[in-house]
C-alpha cells in the first residue's frame, strides 16, 4: 500500500460522502486505502457509512476519542508507506494525493 488516507468523522456524513468521492475521482495509478474512523457520532452516521461507502476501511469507535485519538486509532490500522490525515470537509479538486506522493518520493 502506498498511501493511507485517514478521515475522522463526527456527524459529518454529507461532507464525508463528497470527500471520499473526490478522492476516488482525482486519485489515480497509486494504491490508496481510505480509513474512516467514526468518532461515536450520535446522529447515526456509522450505520450510513457502513451501508454507503464501499471500499473503505471503517472503524466504529464506541466513544469519542477526540480528533487526535481517532486519528491515532486509524493510523494503527493503516498499511501505507505514507499517511495523509484528511478532514471530512475536504474536497479534492485535482490530483493532490498524486502530487503529494510524487513530492514525498523525491525527498
Amino acid at each position: 500500500m502506498e498511501v493511507s488516507i485517514i478521515i475522522v468523522n463526527w456527524n459529518s456524513i454529507d461532507y464525508l460522502r463528497e470527500c471520499v468521492a473526490s478522492i476516488y475521482e482525482h486519485t489515480h495509478d497509486i494504491r490508496v486505502e481510505i480509513i474512516v474512523v467514526d468518532n461515536a457520532s450520535p446522529a447515526g452516521d456509522a450505520d450510513l457509512i457502513e451501508r454507503e461507502l464501499r471500499g473503505i476501511i471503517f472503524i466504529r469507535s464506541r466513544m469519542n476519542l477526540g480528533f487526535a485519538g481517532a486519528n491515532n486509532l486509524g493510523f494503527r490500522h493503516s498499511s501505507g508507506k505514507y499517511v495523509l490525515f484528511l478532514n471530512p470537509d475536504t474536497k479534492l479538486t485535482g490530483p493532490a494525493v498524486n502530487v503529494m506522493l510524487r513530492h514525498s518520493r523525491s525527498l
